[in-house]
């Protein structure tokens, strides 16, 4: 039976290499959301950890707790036999923006495989945040929203107060952080076609699917692309969270990523600054990550601000005469491999250093 695995973490600090996990805090249960079981661990603080104290004041642990918790290597075993239980859903919110990190640099760092969870066992992982985005832009009607200084916010504990979410907890407490998304999901699963369309954004194949089926509706040189829309919460609330984008292909040497470009930028291609196309920029994405691609629907289009759809319509037609600059980007930054770190610290070579190998895993097996 599949089942959810909602969890949060609190940290030392902000970096998943160099930082760790303090606490972890999760809560199972089946697909409609009905609890099964929760779990909470506790880890000491590792001895060549320079903690943050913005982390501590942010999530109130103090010394005495962390005292009594168990070594990482105990945690990160427990912690990894939990995400990894058969058909598991693991998910937070911005998890796959922050927690999921830490996760994998902790595996990696205590020599268990840092992606099972995603693809093993009928495992695999979502993120709240991206729905409540959506739900924010598309069906606000479902919640009551937080405003900081007039400007919305998606900050989880100003939703769960503004809400009147019943958890157990402080604020930045793993289980409290845990019992609010869940709140949280109850309140959008009540509106079932939408959460079970937003399900299939975190399914790899399917998100594939819906982006191969966006026709390619822009020629540029005998070559059509796909004009679309990307929501993420990174854009922010002045763009309503909304970006138009135009998808530029796959990249060659990452198979697993596919490039886009914002099409409200009010310097695109670098053209305004006379930029080398080495210091352009492109949107990295890869199946069921935390960015969302939609057709450019108008009910969708009319969603962006004014100023955005206008900043879209005059970039379109500065590609439609700088084809030859728009083709090099793209042969840029299609092309483009990120530079190899010689002397890398061994804990924040995770992702240098790729996937373990068939040996490595050998060795790791008789390890543990």
């Amino acid at each position: 039976m599949k089942t959810f695995l909602f969890y949060d973490v609190e940290t030392s600090g902000l970096n998943p290499a160099f930082d760790q996990i303090l606490t972890f805090a999760g809560i199972r249960t089946d697909l409609e959301l009905n609890e099964i079981k929760r779990q909470t661990i506790t880890i000491g603080l590792r001895k060549d950890i320079v903690p943050s104290t913005q982390a501590f004041l942010t999530h109130g642990l103090t010394f005495d707790e962390l005292s009594l918790g168990i070594n990482e290597y105990k945690a990160a075993l427990k912690i990894h036999k939990i995400l990894n239980t058969p058909n598991t859903i693991s998910l937070g919110y911005n998890s796959l923006g922050f927690d999921d990190d830490f996760l994998r640099f902790l595996f990696y760092r205590n020599l268990l495989d840092p992606y099972s969870h995603q693809y093993a066992n009928g495992c695999s992982r979502m993120d709240i945040l991206p729905f409540t985005v959506l739900f924010r832009v598309f069906h606000p009607h479902i919640l009551n929203w937080p405003q900081i200084d007039g400007k919305p916010s998606l900050k989880l504990d100003l939703i769960s107060r503004e809400n009147n979410f019943v958890t157990t907890g402080r604020a930045h407490e793993a289980l409290n952080d845990v019992e609010a998304v869940i709140e949280l999901s109850k309140k959008m699963f009540q509106q079932k076609d939408i959460w079970n369309y937003c399900l299939d954004f975190f399914n790899k194949t399917r998100d594939e699917v819906r982006i191969n089926n966006i026709d390619k509706k822009l020629d540029i040189q005998n070559t059509r692309f796909r004009i679309c829309l990307m929501v993420s919460s990174s854009f922010g609330s002045k763009v309503n969270y909304m970006a138009p984008v135009i998808h530029l292909g796959e990249s060659l040497p990452y198979k697993n990523q596919s490039l886009w470009l914002r099409l409200d930028s009010n310097d695109i291609l670098g053209l305004n600054t006379d930029l080398d196309i080495k210091d352009t920029f492109v949107i990295r994405k890869r199946a069921a990550d935390a960015l969302i691609v939609l057709p450019a629907l108008e009910r969708f289009w009319d969603k962006l601000p004014k100023e955005s759809r206008n900043m879209a319509r005059e970039n379109m037609e500065k590609l439609l005469i700088q084809k030859e600059r728009f083709f090099k980007f793209i042969q840029y930054h299609i092309g483009y491999k990120y530079p190899f770190i010689p002397n890398m610290d061994p804990d924040a070579a995770l992702y240098q250093d790729g996937f373990f190998s068939f040996q490595e895993k050998k060795e790791i097996n008789l390890f543990h």
